[in-house]
């Protein structure tokens, strides 16, 4: 939410859009400033861009996006799945298809089940992947694993692309910091960046980013411009 709404304060409204690609739905339609309205969800975009072959219109895919006070777009998650199935890899593909054609930047929000077809879309086509890791053992652990079964899959270049966020939290471990950095770079990932404690994260409220503390704004913003950079990279 927060990488989304300083993505479009820097490059305008209507320039990127983040969905929410858990296979059966996560929490970013209740964390979002304005929530979106039946019918603005993955599901619901899927369905309408198979009904229309030669492409939905821009004035008909706004129908299905949330804008948010900065002018960012959000898509909620698919809650049902199709006939109950969750979301897959062809789904989140013709999810980002039609996105693609009228957005600059799209944010996936996956879950973290490395099983699930959304999440293998995610990470095998991102430009850049953003890794969330709370200042606890386990959890660097955990994320440090992932990274490694992530390179030994996909490849070693996919950490070249990859942005570690240490996020800071009651209960987190400062102790673990150096040690955790210190691993996260060692396998290879392009840079590990700090999120500091912010009330309106923990406190599971929707997100006014007018209302985050400055040195969430300042760190999103460093997130952002890395994420922008790598972007940039990736095409040439």
């Amino acid at each position: 939410v927060g990488l989304n709404a300083v993505i479009a304060q820097h490059r305008g409204a209507g320039s990127t859009v983040c969905a929410d690609v858990a296979e059966v739905g996560g929490s970013l339609a209740d964390r979002v400033s304005v929530p979106p309205r039946a019918g603005q969800d993955v599901l619901a975009l899927v369905a309408a861009q198979a009904a229309a072959p030669g492409g939905i219109r821009p004035s008909e895919l706004s129908r299905f996006l949330a804008r948010q006070p900065g002018g960012e777009d959000v898509v909620a998650g698919a809650f049902d799945g199709f006939d109950g199935a969750a979301l897959g890899y062809d789904d989140v593909e013709s999810l980002a298809k039609v996105l693609s054609e009228h957005r600059e930047i799209l944010i996936a929000d996956t879950g973290n089940n490395r099983l699930a077809g959304s999440w293998q879309w995610a990470t095998s086509n991102a430009n850049v992947l953003v890794v969330p890791v709370p200042l606890r053992r386990d959890a660097a652990a955990a994320a440090h694993r992932m990274l490694l079964d992530l390179a030994a899959t996909a490849g070693s270049h996919i950490l070249a692309r990859t942005i570690v966020v240490i996020t800071d939290g009651p209960g987190d471990a400062p102790m673990v910091e150096i040690e955790a950095v210190d691993a996260f770079l060692d396998v290879g990932v392009h840079s590990v960046r700090r999120m500091p404690f912010e009330p309106l994260f923990a406190s599971g409220e929707r997100i006014a980013t007018s209302q985050l503390c400055s040195t969430t704004t300042e760190s999103l913003t460093v997130v952002a411009s890395t994420v922008i950079d790598l972007i940039a990279h990736a095409g040439l």
